[in-house]
């Protein structure tokens, strides 16, 4: 994912009235086929947004970090969760 195209994606998202996670998220392939210009390329990134929006990911998403799973606390010292 570059910068440039998740952008690109989010104002044709916005332009076409997908302003809000929710709308995102709630978006079928249909609704994705009819946006004006879509390639499998901008599919993928709504996709992947989809997801990032569903499980609350948004900025990591966006700024394409992802948080390490935390190790089990208190493994180091015989301990459990």
């Amino acid at each position: 994912m570059t910068e440039m195209n998740t952008i690109k994606v989010l104002q044709r998202l916005f332009d076409a009235g997908y302003g809000t996670e929710k709308e995102i998220a709630n978006m079928t392939m249909v609704e994705m086929l009819a946006l004006p210009g879509v390639n499998v390329a901008d599919l993928c990134i709504i996709s992947e947004l989809q997801k990032s929006i569903k499980a609350n990911k948004v900025i990591s998403y966006l700024s394409e970090k992802t948080e390490a799973k935390e190790e089990t606390k208190g493994a180091d010292y015989g301990g459990t969760t």
